[in-house]
């Protein structure tokens, strides 16, 4: 006779079943979980390229034909950040014909590209991607491509307005310097006369230095907004010291009827010998001063430029980058050549200034 067989309390056996049931549903939603994951995928994924190819393809035929466009106008903008450049660096040279030069080639080239930007502008009004449901009808590389054109017209097109600031900027600062030769020679011309013994028309001309020097000063206000002391405020106080000292001692000259050795007309001489001495001994001076009166705006719409040819050559960076179409076989670019080194250019350099220090009487 067998035994009975021995009895799983009830308690137990629901447990265990539980503990099944609750297994085998972890694993069912898991599988469900990964295909949902396979089956769902954004419009604008790669993973459903096929989903936005029509707009894709409609797109980046707009995007082409812009950023062939851009390129030219990228060109044209390279150029025009090395005339800026150029005009920085010619303020200061005592030949004005390359500043003018570069002035000129820039007002012809910026209003090129302003003329261009203009018209890219207008022809991409109604360029696709700003729709509401953008995201499902392009992918996300083209809509990125397209964010990289815009930009570099919006870059393109601050370019005018940056261009006209350096053109006025360093004509002011041109016509500063100018003032300053002017002056330098009008008191060559009045020490010329001097030297032949002409001392009260020697003394009248230097009227006309002491003005000029009155003329600088009033310059400088324009273009230095910084009321603190700068260079050329050193330039102004010590040529008009010696202006005044050389016109008394004409003056002195004139009243003793051409006689050196009265005592007037040597203590005029002293006062002469020691303003002379606090002269600038050079044009180095200028250059400085140049630097003094850019950095209020030139040298800022320089940079501006250079900064918004960065801006363009980036975008356009991205811009050409079209994405592939689905499907599409990719090729295996071959190996770049290695390209001999080139010399690189040297940097624009200020010529070297010729002194203008002024001859004794």
């Amino acid at each position: 006779m067998s035994s009975p067989r021995p009895r799983i309390p009830p308690s137990l056996g629901r447990a265990v079943r539980g503990i099944v049931w609750t297994a085998l549903f972890a694993v069912l939603a898991a599988g469900a979980a990964g295909l949902i994951a396979q089956a769902s995928h954004a419009p604008g994924s790669a993973a459903r390229a096929e989903l936005t190819a029509a707009g894709d393809a409609a797109l980046n035929a707009r995007l082409d034909q812009a950023t062939g466009r851009l390129e030219a106008i990228s060109e044209d903008v390279d150029r025009l950040a090395e005339d800026a450049k150029t005009a920085l660096e010619e303020l200061a040279s005592s030949d004005p014909t390359r500043l003018q030069d570069s002035l000129a080639q820039g007002d012809e080239i910026a209003a090129r590209i302003d003329t261009e930007t203009r018209t890219l502008q207008s022809s991409l009004d109604a360029l696709p991607g700003d729709e509401p449901d953008a995201a499902l009808r392009y992918s996300n590389d083209t809509l990125v491509r397209r964010a990289a054109v815009l930009a570099a017209l919006d870059a393109a097109g601050s370019l005018n307005a940056n261009w006209l600031l350096v053109t006025g900027q360093a004509a002011e600062v041109s016509g500063l310097i100018s003032m300053i030769d002017g002056h330098d020679q009008v008191v060559l011309d009045a020490a010329a006369k001097g030297r032949k013994a002409q001392y009260a028309k020697a003394a009248e001309t230097l009227g006309d230095a002491i003005l000029a020097v009155a003329n600088v000063k009033a310059e400088r206000n324009k273009l230095i907004s910084d009321p603190g002391p700068t260079v050329l405020d050193e330039w102004i106080e010590r040529n008009k010291n010696y202006d005044v000292a050389l016109q008394a001692l004409y003056t002195a000259l004139v009243q003793s009827h051409g006689n050196p050795q009265t005592a007037k007309v040597q203590a005029a001489r002293r006062a002469e010998r020691d303003a002379f001495e606090q002269l600038p001994p050079d044009r180095r001076t200028i250059i400085v001063i140049v630097a003094e009166a850019a950095r209020g705006g030139l040298t800022q719409a320089v940079l501006a430029i250079e900064e918004a040819n960065g801006r363009i050559d980036d975008a356009l960076a991205e811009a050409g980058s079209q994405p592939d179409a689905p499907g599409a076989p990719t090729e295996t670019a071959a190996p770049a050549e290695s390209a001999e080194p080139q010399a690189t250019p040297a940097p624009g350099v200020i010529p070297s200034p010729g002194e203008t220090g002024i001859p004794l009487p």
